[in-house]
């Protein structure tokens, strides 16, 4: 996949070797920014299950404070980051489930979670979410996930703000419930 903007404009991204890895489109990327521009700059960055790291990188090109990089298999996050000057990230080989029960409780501002289409409970990663206090009061928390997968968010502390569909991938920004 090549990168049309951020720290990799131009360059060959390297994608995880997994059938079941599909990574953020580029036309999507850049209308996910879009839509959350005026909360990147400065911003604590939760890219989970993140795969290539595309979206964590992103962030970190368009001002973000910190990214944290969470996935079981960071071989393609640690490519795609190992030329980037500014090292204000940190990459994490855990298991989503381990890592956001003992995170430290390190609050972010954008939680970017971008599972396997089908493979996790949604319900669950948002329980897990709002029960750790992963996400700061203000804070947003986008969930992509293919179109059919219903995200029954009752009960999870999760408000749906936004929803956006791109051909057959769903985009699903959550705050906080207060």
């Amino acid at each position: 996949m090549r990168v049309t903007s951020g720290f990799l404009k131009g360059r060959q991204v390297t994608l995880p070797k997994s059938s079941r890895i599909r990574p953020t489109t580029d036309k999507i990327r850049l209308a996910l920014f879009s839509i959350i521009q005026g909360k990147i700059q400065s911003a604590f960055v939760l890219d989970l299950f993140a795969g290539s790291g595309i979206f964590g990188v992103e962030a970190l090109s368009r001002g973000a404070g910190w990214v944290d990089f969470v996935d079981i298999n960071v071989s393609s996050v640690k490519k795609n980051t190992s030329d980037i000057d500014i090292k204000n990230f940190r990459i994490i080989k855990k298991d989503f489930r381990r890592f956001l029960k003992s995170c430290e409780k390190r609050k972010y501002n954008i939680v970017f979670i971008d599972p396997p289409y089908g493979f996790y409970s949604p319900r669950e990663i948002l329980t897990l979410v709002k029960n750790n206090e992963i996400l700061e009061k203000n804070g947003i928390l986008i969930y992509e996930e293919h179109i059919n997968t219903d995200i029954d968010y009752s009960g999870t502390g999760m408000k749906l703000t936004d929803e956006r569909r791109y051909g057959d991938t769903m985009i699903r920004i959550f705050r906080g419930e207060q």
